[in-house]
């Protein structure tokens, strides 16, 4: 039997293409700057996310990325919100024991959450020797602590887990389909289990790769699962974690499968997708993934992404979604937010694509007037571009916004002398020596006046 993610007629294919702005794949001739340098896929929401909507991200480590670049543009994220106790606290972010890495760990953690009789206990609970303990469900963290407190504060953590079903907006980003799995207890884990008690009890655990049926049974059980416990209408945004495999179990190159790994998740979500109300598919995986590598991620390993496109994604989110409503597959970004606005300055200033910087300043005239740091991007790029009255006249706004700050002055000071304003740059240098007598320095080395 045929299992078809669409099946309409051909009149309504036809219509559909007709009308969609970006049915053909960029090109360099043809909206190049779309794909590259920063990749720009355009998302169709169904749903809208109101200005007081509360968000809980929940997924791979790129979900704590989500979290960081929604915060900082002001949304409430209540997944960020928690009291561990003590237990929490000595953990700190080094043991990334938020962090869940595939859907049946999501699942695990939101399950046990909201039906608290479904919670093993102690069983989780591994036993490393000398009173030390692992919970596979919690990344890397090595428990040091009596088993009363490490379950009062397994407690807690599912305290905050449980806020999935208070929040107006959930997502949902899926990272591995490398697991494992404890044949003793029936249970797909978060990590790989500690090498003592695979040693103790070989037989116990499994190394599993899941299936595209897999992934998306366990996608419908957690829809369902949320479905269940929320008075609210369930707004859910789901994506594919850029970050690829570290290393690979399977008998093959990481390549390999971690192509398979991401191809077999974004496959099953596009299904999930289908037809189902207030659930999106946000491509934040093809915004990494499609732009240049060496803005993509932020230490040059192919394998951390760069906050500055982080910041670029999650304004795309919000542009797309707070507060416009469902809007057609032709929208374009209308308005970044200044912090995704600076960060794409940069990476486009890092490749030294002054004219793409330049065409995203003039398409953000507002936010670009009003920031300092975006006009001075700004001016650079002209520069860089050989349009000096360009350079000239944003550095004089940049000064006007931002009288505190030397640079402006001293940059204006400096273009003077292959614009031949003589005149102009001796007034420059009275007003600096006025207002910044501490950077004598830079006056003194104005020898051409």
């Amino acid at each position: 039997m045929d299992r078809n993610i669409e099946a309409v007629p051909a009149s309504e294919a036809l219509a559909r293409a007709r009308g969609n702005q970006l049915r053909r794949y960029p090109s360099p001739e043809r909206d190049g700057d779309r794909l590259y340098p920063l990749a720009a896929p355009t998302a169709k929401p169904s749903f809208s996310i109101e200005d007081d909507d509360t968000i809980f991200a929940i997924g791979s480590c790129f979900a704590r990325n989500v979290e960081r670049a929604l915060d900082a543009a002001g949304r409430r994220v209540i997944s960020r919100e928690f009291e561990l106790g003590p237990i929490g606290e000595s953990l700190g972010d080094a043991a990334n024991f938020f962090n869940k890495y595939s859907i049946h760990s999501v699942l695990n953690e939101l399950g046990w959450a909201l039906e608290r009789e479904s919670f093993p206990g102690a069983k989780i609970l591994y036993a490393n020797g000398g009173g030390q303990f692992s919970d596979a469900q919690l990344g890397m963290a090595r428990l040091d602590f009596p088993v009363e407190q490490i379950l009062d504060f397994r407690h807690r953590y599912l305290d905050a887990m449980a806020r999935v079903a208070e929040a107006d907006v959930v997502i949902v980003t899926l990272g591995y389909v490398e697991t494992w799995y404890d044949r003793s207890l029936g249970l797909y884990l978060n990590v790989a289990p500690p090498q003592a008690a695979v040693k103790a009890e070989p037989e116990r655990f499994e190394f599993r790769v899941l299936s595209y049926a897999d992934v998306l049974d366990g996608l419908e059980r957690l829809h369902a699962l949320l479905l269940r416990h929320r008075q609210k209408p369930l707004k859910m945004l789901v994506t594919v974690s850029p970050v690829p495999l570290l290393a690979t179990f399977r008998d093959m190159d990481v390549l390999v499968a971690n192509a398979y790994s991401k191809a077999v998740q974004r496959a099953a979500i596009e299904e999930f997708v289908a037809g189902r109300g207030g659930v999106d598919y946000f491509p934040s995986y093809e915004f990494v993934t499609l732009s240049n590598p060496a803005v993509a991620w932020s230490r040059g390993d192919y394998r951390h992404v760069s906050p500055d496109l982080v910041n670029r994604i999650m304004s795309d989110v919000l542009d797309r979604y707070v507060g416009q409503g469902p809007r057609g597959s032709g929208a374009t970004v209308s308005e970044m937010t200044p912090e995704a606005l600076i960060s794409s300055m940069r990476m486009l200033a890092k490749l030294g694509d002054h004219k793409a910087l330049r065409s995203l300043a003039a398409q953000e005239r507002r936010l670009v007037d009003d920031s300092i740091d975006a006009l001075m991007f700004e001016a650079t790029a002209a520069r860089r571009l050989g349009d000096l009255d360009g350079a000239y006249a944003v550095l004089t706004r940049a000064a006007r916004i931002a009288p505190g700050r030397p640079d402006p002055v001293e940059r204006l000071i400096t273009l003077c002398r292959p614009l031949k304003r003589r005149e102009e740059a001796r007034s420059l240098c009275d007003r600096h020596a006025r207002e910044f007598p501490e950077r004598s320095a830079f006056r003194e080395r104005l020898d051409w006046l």
